[in-house]
């Protein structure tokens, strides 16, 4: 098993990015660099895979949105957001775990940056962030934004038949979609989130190796 001990080495090293990435991407999309190199100037957003113990073992944290007029309405996905005029994403990322959960932390908490992506539907690119602390978080979430939190033990991410395919109706789209997906506690996590779990799941299955 996984011991908190062992985090920060596993997610040292080259980062698996694409491939990981490729896996559960439904939809072809294109790079972080190649709308860098465009003339087009997408939003920027900040998100934390963060990892924590539980008495029952390590965890990570998804977030329940609440149904909205947006392109991400209901969906699940990782505490962060936009950043802010003159904020680094690091910054970001940490303003927006506390504003979302309550849980204020520090760059200290910061194992490393791990492969931004870019997301079509919203026009974000996103950089995720693997963070860890020792502790177990005494949620105080924003109930505007937060419609729950899902408390997932890092052995389900790494569980080997955890992926699978589901199809799923996505907003505006006149058929459903296959998607490969993560089910996690009766929701379905597919899409950014999906492809930023699996990155993080091929990165700690090195334990394994």
């Amino acid at each position: 098993m996984i011991g908190i001990d062992h985090i920060p080495d596993l997610f040292q090293g080259p980062l698996p990015g694409k491939k990981a990435h490729d896996a559960m991407m439904g939809r072809i999309r294109p790079s972080v660099e190649e709308i860098i190199q465009g003339d087009h100037d997408p939003r920027v957003s900040s998100v934390a895979f963060l990892i924590y113990p539980k008495k029952s073992g390590l965890h990570f944290l998804l977030l329940k949105r609440h149904d909205y007029a947006g392109v991400h309405s209901g969906q699940v996905g990782l505490p962060g957001g936009r950043l802010d005029d003159g904020e680094t994403n690091e910054e970001a990322m940490l303003r927006e775990l506390e504003e979302e959960t309550g849980l204020r932390i520090d760059t200290s908490s910061i194992i490393r940056e791990l492969t931004p992506l870019y997301i079509p539907p919203s026009d974000f690119i996103v950089h995720p962030f693997a963070t860890l602390i020792d502790h177990e978080p005494e949620w105080r979430y924003d109930t505007r934004e937060v419609k729950r939190g899902i408390e997932t033990p890092l052995s389900e991410l790494m569980r080997k038949d955890i992926i699978v395919e589901r199809k799923i109706q996505v907003r505006d789209s006149p058929f459903p979609w296959k998607v490969q997906c993560f089910p996690f506690d009766g929701e379905v996590v597919w899409g950014a989130t999906a492809m930023i779990l699996a990155e993080c799941k091929q990165i700690l299955g090195k334990f394994e190796q």
